[in-house]
Protein backbone atom coordinates (compact mmCIF):
# COMPACT_ATOMS: atom_id res chain seq x y z
CA UNK A 1 0.00 0.00 0.00
CA UNK A 2 1.23 3.50 -0.79
CA UNK A 3 1.39 6.42 1.62
CA UNK A 4 0.39 8.85 -1.13
CA UNK A 5 -3.03 10.46 -0.97
CA UNK A 6 -5.23 9.63 -3.96
CA UNK A 7 -5.19 12.23 -6.72
CA UNK A 8 -7.59 12.39 -9.64
CA UNK A 9 -6.42 12.78 -13.22
CA UNK A 10 -8.12 16.19 -13.36
CA UNK A 11 -6.17 17.42 -10.32
CA UNK A 12 -2.99 16.01 -11.80
CA UNK A 13 -3.71 17.79 -15.09
CA UNK A 14 -4.36 21.03 -13.19
CA UNK A 15 -1.04 20.75 -11.32
CA UNK A 16 0.85 20.09 -14.55
CA UNK A 17 -0.91 22.99 -16.28
CA UNK A 18 0.06 25.39 -13.51
CA UNK A 19 3.70 24.30 -13.67
CA UNK A 20 3.78 24.54 -17.48
CA UNK A 21 2.36 28.07 -17.28
CA UNK A 22 5.03 29.00 -14.75
CA UNK A 23 7.90 27.43 -16.69
CA UNK A 24 7.51 25.70 -20.04
CA UNK A 25 6.10 22.54 -21.58
CA UNK A 26 9.57 21.24 -22.41
CA UNK A 27 10.87 21.88 -18.90
CA UNK A 28 7.98 20.04 -17.24
CA UNK A 29 8.16 17.19 -19.77
CA UNK A 30 11.85 16.78 -18.90
CA UNK A 31 11.05 16.77 -15.15
CA UNK A 32 8.29 14.20 -15.63
CA UNK A 33 10.26 12.02 -18.02
CA UNK A 34 7.81 12.31 -20.91
CA UNK A 35 8.04 13.71 -24.40
CA UNK A 36 6.74 17.27 -24.82
CA UNK A 37 4.17 16.01 -27.34
CA UNK A 38 2.92 13.34 -24.92
CA UNK A 39 2.60 15.91 -22.15
CA UNK A 40 0.83 18.31 -24.51
CA UNK A 41 -1.70 15.60 -25.41
CA UNK A 42 -2.29 14.95 -21.70
CA UNK A 43 -2.89 18.66 -21.09
CA UNK A 44 -5.31 18.72 -24.03
CA UNK A 45 -7.43 16.08 -22.29
CA UNK A 46 -5.92 12.84 -23.50
CA UNK A 47 -5.36 9.86 -21.25
CA UNK A 48 -1.70 8.84 -21.14
CA UNK A 49 -0.55 5.24 -21.13
CA UNK A 50 -0.13 3.55 -17.75
CA UNK A 51 3.66 4.09 -17.72
CA UNK A 52 3.26 7.82 -18.45
CA UNK A 53 0.49 8.14 -15.83
CA UNK A 54 2.86 6.61 -13.26
CA UNK A 55 5.55 9.13 -14.25
CA UNK A 56 3.06 11.99 -13.88
CA UNK A 57 1.92 10.83 -10.45
CA UNK A 58 5.53 10.30 -9.36
CA UNK A 59 6.36 13.83 -10.54
CA UNK A 60 3.43 15.27 -8.59
CA UNK A 61 4.51 13.39 -5.48
CA UNK A 62 8.05 14.80 -5.82
CA UNK A 63 6.64 18.30 -6.35
CA UNK A 64 4.44 18.08 -3.27
CA UNK A 65 7.35 16.79 -1.20
CA UNK A 66 9.52 19.71 -2.34
CA UNK A 67 6.76 22.29 -2.01
CA UNK A 68 7.56 24.46 0.95
CA UNK A 69 10.78 22.63 1.76
CA UNK A 70 12.45 26.01 2.13
CA UNK A 71 9.65 27.42 4.31
CA UNK A 72 9.77 27.32 8.06
CA UNK A 73 6.82 27.37 10.43
CA UNK A 74 7.97 30.78 11.68
CA UNK A 75 8.21 32.04 8.08
CA UNK A 76 4.70 30.84 7.28
CA UNK A 77 3.40 32.39 10.52
CA UNK A 78 5.05 35.69 9.58
CA UNK A 79 3.47 35.51 6.11
CA UNK A 80 0.05 34.92 7.65
CA UNK A 81 0.67 37.83 10.01
CA UNK A 82 1.47 40.10 7.09
CA UNK A 83 -1.91 39.31 5.53
CA UNK A 84 -3.70 41.01 8.43
CA UNK A 85 -1.16 43.71 9.30
CA UNK A 86 -3.43 46.49 8.03
CA UNK A 87 -6.19 45.59 10.48
CA UNK A 88 -6.38 47.45 13.77
CA UNK A 89 -3.86 45.92 16.21
CA UNK A 90 -6.54 44.76 18.63
CA UNK A 91 -8.20 42.69 15.86
CA UNK A 92 -5.14 41.07 14.28
CA UNK A 93 -4.81 38.09 16.58
CA UNK A 94 -8.48 37.11 16.14
CA UNK A 95 -8.13 37.55 12.37
CA UNK A 96 -5.13 35.20 12.38
CA UNK A 97 -7.10 32.60 14.29
CA UNK A 98 -9.87 32.96 11.71
CA UNK A 99 -7.36 32.42 8.89
CA UNK A 100 -6.08 29.26 10.54
CA UNK A 101 -9.63 28.01 11.15
CA UNK A 102 -10.50 28.67 7.51
CA UNK A 103 -7.43 26.78 6.27
CA UNK A 104 -8.24 23.81 8.50
CA UNK A 105 -11.86 23.81 7.26
CA UNK A 106 -10.76 23.99 3.61
CA UNK A 107 -8.49 20.98 3.96
CA UNK A 108 -11.27 19.04 5.70
CA UNK A 109 -13.90 20.00 3.09
CA UNK A 110 -11.60 18.81 0.32
CA UNK A 111 -10.74 15.59 2.19
CA UNK A 112 -7.08 16.54 2.18
CA UNK A 113 -4.64 16.06 5.01
CA UNK A 114 -3.52 19.47 6.29
CA UNK A 115 0.20 20.14 5.97
CA UNK A 116 2.19 19.66 9.19
CA UNK A 117 2.93 23.39 9.45
CA UNK A 118 -0.80 24.16 9.77
CA UNK A 119 -1.21 21.90 12.79
CA UNK A 120 1.93 23.35 14.37
CA UNK A 121 0.90 26.98 13.83
CA UNK A 122 -2.65 26.24 15.02
CA UNK A 123 -1.24 24.75 18.24
CA UNK A 124 1.15 27.68 18.71
CA UNK A 125 -1.72 30.11 18.12
CA UNK A 126 -3.72 28.37 20.84
CA UNK A 127 -0.71 28.80 23.15
CA UNK A 128 -0.32 32.44 22.10
CA UNK A 129 3.15 31.91 20.62
CA UNK A 130 2.52 31.51 16.89
CA UNK A 131 3.19 34.99 15.60
CA UNK A 132 6.17 37.30 16.00
CA UNK A 133 5.39 40.04 18.48
CA UNK A 134 6.53 42.77 16.10
CA UNK A 135 4.33 41.47 13.26
CA UNK A 136 1.07 40.87 15.08
CA UNK A 137 0.58 42.50 18.46
CA UNK A 138 -1.33 40.09 20.67
CA UNK A 139 -4.45 41.23 22.47
CA UNK A 140 -2.54 41.23 25.75
CA UNK A 141 0.07 43.95 26.49
CA UNK A 142 3.59 43.25 25.27
CA UNK A 143 6.87 44.26 26.85
CA UNK A 144 7.12 47.04 24.25
CA UNK A 145 3.67 48.36 25.23
CA UNK A 146 4.64 48.35 28.90
CA UNK A 147 7.92 50.20 28.16
CA UNK A 148 6.10 52.87 26.11
CA UNK A 149 3.49 53.49 28.82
Amino acid sequence: MTDRPPTSISRLREAVTIRVQATSLRSVARQVGMSPSGLDKFLAGGMPYQKSRRKLFDWLHRERANLGADLTVDGIAAALGSLVRDLPPDRRERALHSLLDTLNILYAEHSETPPPWLAEITQKAADGSAFPEDEVPPSRPTTTDVQQA
